[in-house]
């Protein structure tokens, strides 16, 4: 899986399911990217983990105080890195999106 076309599609398609509502897409996209199969999967998000550059999933986690939690499996973190990583990247292509829908209306 590549990190930016599956983070743009998930985007897109969030912002038109949103009517083009900047704060509904944001809902959208985080639903999609909680229930991915990276983030739910312990194989693939392992495999997503080791194929990927994680620091911005991890920052954000970090940022939350949820990157590891008391009970913690080495799967469990790696779905958590997985979602959190996949959510930065198509929260950065949907501010893009909605950039480029505000300019072509202006």
């Amino acid at each position: 899986m590549h990190l930016y076309t599956e983070a743009k599609s998930i985007a897109l398609e969030a912002w038109n399911e949103s009517g083009f509502d900047i704060d509904t897409a944001m809902e959208f996209a985080h639903e999609s990217c909680d229930g991915h199969e990276i983030a739910i999967y312990y194989g693939k998000a392992i495999s997503f983990c080791a194929a990927q550059d994680t620091s911005e999933g991890e920052q954000w986690l970090e940022d939350c105080d949820n990157l590891v939690q008391t009970g913690d499996t080495f799967g469990g973190i790696a779905c958590r890195i997985a979602f959190a990583t996949l959510l930065v990247a198509t929260q950065e292509a949907l501010h893009e999106i909605a950039d480029q829908h505000e300019e072509s209306e202006q």
